[in-house]
């Protein structure tokens, strides 16, 4: 074998930085998990930025990429506008969006009265003001959202909005990371305002920073699962004692209020003129509580959210025709399915004058 067959040192230097290069550092299901959050987070971003501007707003995640951060510069050319975020609490290091000139002229716009329809890309130190109040209450919403998610308070400090020029070769980028060589997320969000053409904007995220996130998202998870399975079982054991007690229950001696109500007739007359009505299908409700909440509470409720009702536990539910209340109850399990036993129903002439309410 001749020596030009082998690599020499040099070259095996490149190849191993090569390798190195195109190494991984985040898993399939932290990649999965960034762009999940990205969906849930920035959703609840969507809805606050919606409030502000007055129209529908749509921010979804196609594309979830990792890359160093010295090459995640040469993506973006001109001018941008980037917020830089700081995490507080619950969390340890930067979040930072780059959107176009574009994109922030039209939400500007739009909140100083305008249609969105810009003439210049342009900006000044007002519409830069007001993007900055908006992503100050988009980035709030989606730190809540994110708590909720993590399960763990995290706080934010107020974003840092400033426009950078990526044309200029000594632009000084966030340090996201510690180091330009060093992986982050990269993550791409569709941004769709109503009656405005479809944008997008970036999201640039630490690797360590991710993984610390998917530790947490992990663990808070299973936590959730845990409650849910304790749930299951504590649900379960009422139901298979309420069914046997519905076993021994049956008998009407068990219910002697119901057979001296069933004593309680109307007058001929009124009985006579109701018969053409006994084919008349009403809609029979049950209702086990109620409560209020501000617009915000609503628009922040997700999969696992809990709403506290204002009955107590083993208080009867309520019965109710056509809207109208006429009977009380107490919910039990029958062959699987849920019913209501009625412990308390008003008498006949009430229930008539309540439906004709």
């Amino acid at each position: 074998m001749s020596e030009n067959e082998y690599l020499s040192q040099e070259e095996l230097d490149q190849l191993l930085k090569s390798m190195n290069e195109n190494e991984k550092v985040l898993s399939e299901a932290e990649m999965d998990m960034i762009g999940e959050i990205g969906n849930i987070a920035m959703g609840s971003a969507a809805t606050t930025l919606s409030v502000i501007l007055g129209r529908d707003v749509s921010i979804t995640v196609p594309n979830v990429e990792e890359l160093k951060l010295k090459d995640v510069k040469n993506r973006f050319s001109g001018e941008q506008v980037v917020v830089t975020v700081q995490y507080t609490e619950g969390l340890d290091g930067l979040n930072v969006l780059v959107l176009t000139k574009n994109t922030v002229a039209r939400i500007a716009d739009l909140m100083m009265g305008g249609t969105g329809e810009v003439e210049t890309e342009e900006l000044d130190e007002i519409k830069l003001s007001a993007v900055s109040e908006a992503m100050n209450q988009m980035m709030g919403s989606s730190a809540t959202s994110l708590s909720e998610l993590l399960g763990t308070r995290i706080t934010i400090s107020p974003p840092k909005v400033e426009l950078v020029n990526f044309d200029d070769p000594n632009v000084s980028f966030p340090p996201v990371v510690d180091d330009p060589e060093k992986k982050v997320a990269l993550v791409e969000f569709s941004l769709e305002i109503e009656g405005l053409p479809k944008g997008t904007f970036f999201q640039v995220i630490g690797a360590e920073l991710v993984k610390k996130m998917y530790q947490m998202f992990a663990s808070s998870r299973e936590v959730e699962e845990k409650k849910e399975e304790v749930s299951r079982v504590e649900r379960a054991q009422p139901m298979k004692k309420e069914k046997k007690e519905e076993v021994k229950k049956v008998e009407p001696v068990q219910f002697p209020e119901l057979k001296e109500e069933k004593a309680v007739t109307l007058d001929k007359e009124v009985y006579g003129k109701l018969e053409l009505l006994f084919d008349v299908p009403l809609r029979v409700t049950v209702e086990l509580g109620r409560t209020k909440m501000t617009l915000k509470q609503i628009l922040d409720l997700t999969p696992g959210s809990l709403v506290e009702l204002d009955k107590l536990t083993g208080e009867p539910v309520d019965i109710l025709v056509n809207g109208k209340l006429i009977a009380r109850g107490e919910v039990v399990v029958i062959d699987e399915n849920f019913g209501v036993r009625i412990t308390e129903i008003v008498s006949p002439k009430e229930r008539l004058y309540a439906l004709r309410d």
